[in-house]
């Protein structure tokens, strides 16, 4: 037999006799403890608390003073459940006395009558009432009307119809029984008159410049156009016409603008490329500090016509100037050679050209 059956045949009887055996070397429980616990009620509890704090000369009934000090209730842990003993105190024989105390005889109390009293209110100060008072109407002072005469006595303007005289007289009318002799009277009546200088009204016074009422407005007026006349229409027509003529002259003597598509960058580097082949420039002299622009005029062929002009410059003095045209004069005339390759029918931009000599590019180049 092999090792491993033997390991296993003692494992097995091993757990065997532990699993009928075991039960027998196992030991008793601890037995469990026990408190008696009581319960009381909190009215019981109260009542237990003041019997512990009550002091131990309780039968000293004759204490004529509370005690200052208020007694300390003792701890409430200490000794919860000891009930204290209950002192009983000791029964006294009554003291009789040897001589008997009169009775005295005590009056009934005698009742007391309330009086009525009579209750005073405070009178309070009636308020004196504000009559309304009139005032009296103040005559308001006439204003005084401005006149040109003055008079110790004012006199009021008369009516329109009135004559002015000296004399006060009142209309007369004649009488149809009366004498024949009797005429009536006109009646007449003094200047107008201010018993003192009259002044400039005052700001108050013053009249409003509003009107009184408003006016209808009145109709705008019908215009009348003019009916033109034959010697103005001919003078019109003739202006028209002077202007029309003049119109077309101006037209007709405009240059014609170039015509087809203008020069292409391409185009003109080429043309530029061409002329600076053979411009040569003198570094150490005045005239490489001159630019110069010339102009050119071309035939079809891209062939120099005329002669090169210049047509401005910057830098240098006069004899620079010279010198640096005479150099791009030189460089233009050089290379057309057989003329400048440009397009034939782009000729209208080419026909003119203007090129700038700038040694300062140069340079940088």
């Amino acid at each position: 037999m092999h090792i491993g059956h033997y390991i296993s045949g003692a494992a097995h009887t091993g757990l065997i006799g532990w699993v009928l055996l075991g039960g027998f070397f196992s030991s008793d429980p601890p037995p469990m403890e026990v408190t008696d616990v009581s319960v009381i009620s909190a009215a019981d509890f109260e009542a237990l608390l003041q019997a512990q704090a009550a002091p131990d000369a309780a039968t000293e009934l004759a204490l004529p003073n509370p005690p200052e000090e208020v007694p300390v209730a003792p701890d409430l842990v200490s000794e919860p459940d000891v009930t204290p003993e209950q002192v009983t105190p000791a029964e006294t024989e009554p003291v009789v006395p040897d001589t008997v105390p009169e009775t005295v005889e005590v009056a009934p109390p005698v009742p007391v009558t309330p009086q009525d009293v009579a209750q005073e209110t405070p009178q309070l100060p009636t308020p004196e009432v504000e009559s309304a008072v009139v005032i009296p109407d103040t005559p308001v002072r006439p204003v005084t009307r401005p006149a040109d005469r003055v008079a110790p006595e004012p006199v009021a303007p008369p009516e329109p119809d009135v004559a002015i005289a000296d004399v006060v007289q009142e209309a007369t009318t004649p009488d149809e029984a009366g004498p024949a002799t009797e005429e009536a009277q006109e009646e007449t009546a003094p200047e107008a008159a201010s018993a003192e200088i009259a002044t400039e009204p005052k700001q108050d016074e013053v009249a409003s410049a509003a009107p009184s009422r408003s006016l209808r407005p009145r109709l705008r007026p019908t215009q009348v156009t003019p009916t033109p006349s034959p010697a103005a229409t001919e003078d019109a027509i003739a202006a028209a016409l002077a202007e029309a003529n003049a119109a077309t002259t101006q037209t007709s003597e405009t240059p014609r603008g170039p015509s087809g598509p203008p020069l292409t960058r391409g185009e003109k580097d080429g043309l530029r490329v061409a002329v600076q082949q053979c411009w040569i420039v003198d570094v150490g002299s005045r005239a490489a500090d001159v630019t110069v622009v010339v102009g050119v005029s071309l035939d079809q062929d891209g062939k120099v016509q005329g002669d090169v002009r210049l047509l401005s410059a910057q830098g240098g003095d006069d004899t620079a100037v010279q010198t640096a045209f005479q150099s791009a004069r030189r460089a233009v005339l050089r290379c057309q050679k057989t003329g400048y390759d440009l397009p034939v029918e782009k000729y209208d931009h080419w026909r003119d050209v203007e090129i700038t000599f700038n040694p300062e590019n140069m340079r940088r180049r």
